[in-house]
């Protein structure tokens, strides 16, 4: 289980760092742009609507990930402590 909990906390770290590398286009990059039609400039609003629906469901998983992972570490301390105290073998 603490494997698993570990693996979930590496997922999160992953995820996270996915969400602020993700490109978005601002005024300094899209120099390169400018003889693109209007239609060109359509397209990067929609890539950066895009990316930020991607950065907000990013954040969310990895808060997810990171909570869920403290919860299913303290469940393998529980039982670990519930095994201790076990007096069946």
């Amino acid at each position: 289980m603490r494997k698993f909990a570990g693996t979930m906390d590496d997922s999160a770290t992953g995820v996270d760092t996915v969400r602020q590398w993700t490109p978005r286009f601002e005024g300094w990059n899209l120099a390169p742009m400018a003889g693109v039609p209007i239609v060109g400039l359509m397209f990067v609003g929609r890539f950066n609507t895009i990316t930020d629906t991607w950065r907000d469901s990013a954040g969310i998983l990895t808060e997810v990930l990171r909570t869920d992972s403290g919860k299913v570490s303290k469940a393998a301390d529980n039982y670990v402590a519930a095994q201790r105290a076990s007096t069946i073998k």
